[in-house]
């Protein structure tokens, strides 16, 4: 039987000196504080802000992902982004993981992955690539064999050679599949989109059923907390401090050189109390490595003085390395959902709505069976051409280069130049549908009593628009000022307005037009006029939560926060291992991404 983990009390572990200090026990926190800590002769300390909750079904249970970001809202940061001045001036919730595991523990589970990484390596990041990522995205995971059968029926066949066998993380397909799956499947390849049964191999585009983060064995949630900290929480040289929420890095000048030492870190924590919360510092001697998020890292960077001139002076927060990339570049993939009425003949996840199914279904997961063992799966990624007319296509493009003209920032024009390489290209999708069997929930909006739902959610995967990040006082627990200024660039916004179209056009295709009810959310009993397609991508748009980019890894002058070993500019030994490194978005769910950067950089930074 495991042993419970002890974890570290505020003056114990402010006490103590660690080889090295980890600042988030979050996907990438809890992989590079459980690599490093194999080596016996290191310590690790890991600071996080929310607790740890190995039993809470919410979050282990794979059948409820749509419920974790809306109902866990104590295991979450909360974040809103300011009025969206594009998305009829609404606050956009942006819920990240307030907990060991991080977002892993929130997420929906799918993973995918895409050859675009080569691009990291092109704009000036050598050693990042696809070859490079696809090593150590197989060394964190353990990858199911697949059923021969579900695999001819579902899209679901693993190539041999792109996965792992003997990594922490447990991935597999599901073992449940709604009754649309296969009719989505064959009207997709009637439009043209091909079966594609696996993407691990860096080419993402057409359909198929994904793997999860779905431990085969156990059928619950695999993510970096049972993966990477609970098979090593007693390990004597790990230690782990819970409820403690970084303010910043304590810097000082190493003698004779221009950079920055960062010596440990100063946290919040409340002792004998909440109501009696204290500062306190923990030391490093070797490194400190941030992995709070693309949120709160560069809060975590500004807060300690380190980002743009003006930003700090206006806070009174001294400077100390000018790096005006900080909190810079914010991307995220947004969604549109429509809803559509479905036959009832059909198995959704609506059936769950009745108290008797319900019941029967929590009995069968006892047994790891039924649809609470498994999350949606069936996924495709388009290339631009195959949901949007030439014209438009052409149209698009030239608002892409005239952006890219304008640009002032060198880091922002060679992100355009990318984006605009790739926006035509059959290899780099640019739409991703995402479809959920049932009604997907969401404030305000309830199902009609009996019927079953398709939702499905249509999702940009190169935004052209370009947010921000930054502190919004001195104050370290105040939260920064989240604005990812959606649909700034109005490319993003045609985009998603014709996956809305498509989505109309998928559902008028057989199979799934003899098995389709009603067009529900848009509602196509009329033909909608382009405005009134746009105001319906406007009112219900959400982000996918893969929020990437705010302290990115490129060349110092064209924005760049940290280098190709991902050390922040101006420190000897500040590094950031989390999304906000990358330089821009990819085409892809991003958690294998971070688990193989997580990998990658503990076998060829920390310990080199």
């Amino acid at each position: 039987m495991a042993q419970e983990p002890v974890f570290a009390t505020p003056e114990a572990f402010s006490h103590a000196e660690y080889d090295y200090l980890v600042v988030g026990g979050g996907t990438a926190g809890l992989v590079v504080a459980s690599r490093l800590s194999e080596d016996p002769t290191v310590t690790v300390g890991v600071i996080e802000a929310g607790g740890y909750f190995p039993d809470e079904p919410l979050i282990n249970v794979p059948g409820m992902p749509a419920r974790v970001s809306y109902e866990l809202i104590e295991r979450s940061w909360l974040f809103l982004t300011v009025p969206q001045e594009n998305v009829l001036g609404r606050p956009i919730f942006h819920p990240r993981g307030k907990l060991l595991g991080g977002t892993s523990a929130l997420n929906f589970m799918a993973t995918v992955s895409v050859e675009e990484y080569d691009a990291f390596e092109t704009i000036g990041n050598e050693g990042w690539n696809w070859e490079s990522f696809l090593k150590y995205m197989k060394k964190s995971e353990t990858v199911a064999p697949s059923d021969p059968e579900f695999g001819d029926k579902y899209n679901a066949k693993l190539e041999e050679g792109v996965h792992g066998d003997s990594g922490p993380l447990k991935l597999s397909h599901s073992t449940w599949t709604s009754g649309l799956t296969e009719p989505l499947f064959k009207s997709l390849e009637a439009l043209g989109i091909k079966p594609n049964p696996d993407s691990s191999n860096g080419d993402n585009t057409g359909s198929y059923s994904i793997l999860g983060s779905i431990d085969p064995v156990t059928k619950t949630r695999s993510y970096s907390a049972p993966a990477y900290f609970a098979p090593n929480a007693s390990r004597t040289n790990l230690s782990v401090l819970l409820n403690a929420q970084a303010t910043r890095v304590i810097l000082e000048k190493r003698d004779g050189s221009d950079e920055y030492e960062a010596k440990g870190v100063e946290f919040v924590s409340a002792i004998g109390g909440e109501e009696n919360k204290v500062k306190l510092i923990a030391k490093a001697k070797k490194e400190v490595v941030l992995s709070a998020g693309t949120f709160m890292t560069p809060q975590l960077l500004e807060l300690s003085g380190i980002g743009d001139r003006a930003i700090l002076e206006k806070f009174g927060i001294p400077l100390r390395i000018e790096l005006p990339g900080v909190g810079d570049n914010l991307q995220d993939h947004i969604y549109t959902t429509s809803t559509i009425e479905v036959s009832n003949e059909l198995e959704t996840l609506d059936v769950l709505r009745d108290e008797e199914r319900s019941l029967k279904e929590i009995d069968a997961y006892e047994r790891q069976e039924g649809l609470l063992a498994s999350t949606h799966s069936a996924f495709a990624f388009l290339p631009v051409r195959a949901f949007a007319p030439a014209e438009d296509v052409e149209r698009m493009k030239t608002s892409i280069r005239d952006a890219k003209e304008s640009a002032k920032q060198s880091g922002q024009k060679r992100r355009l130049e990318l984006l605009e390489k790739w926006f035509d290209d059959e290899k780099h999708p640019q739409l991703e549908v995402i479809t959920y069997p049932g009604f997907f929930p969401a404030p305000g909006k309830t199902p009609k009593s009996g019927s079953h739902y398709n939702a499905v959610l249509v999702a940009l995967m190169h935004p052209l628009s370009f947010g921000t990040v930054h502190i919004s006082s001195s104050d370290p627990l105040s939260k920064p000022v989240v604005d990812p200024k959606y649909l700034s660039n109005n490319v993003d916004l045609e985009i998603l307005a014709h996956g809305v179209r498509f989505t109309r056009k998928l559902h008028s295709e057989e199979p799934l037009k003899s098995l389709t009810k009603a067009f529900v959310e848009p509602a196509w009993d009329e033909e909608l006029d382009d405005n009134e397609v746009k105001t319906h991508v406007k009112s219900v748009l959400e982000p996918v939560y893969h929020p990437a980019g705010t302290a990115a890894m490129l060349p110092q002058e064209d924005g760049g926060v940290v280098n190709s070993r991902l050390k922040v500019y101006g420190t000897s030994n500040l590094r950031i291992v989390d999304a906000s490194i990358f330089p821009f978005h990819i085409s892809a769910h991003p958690q294998t991404t971070i688990y193989g950067m997580a990998e990658k950089v503990l076998c060829f930074t920390l310990k080199s």
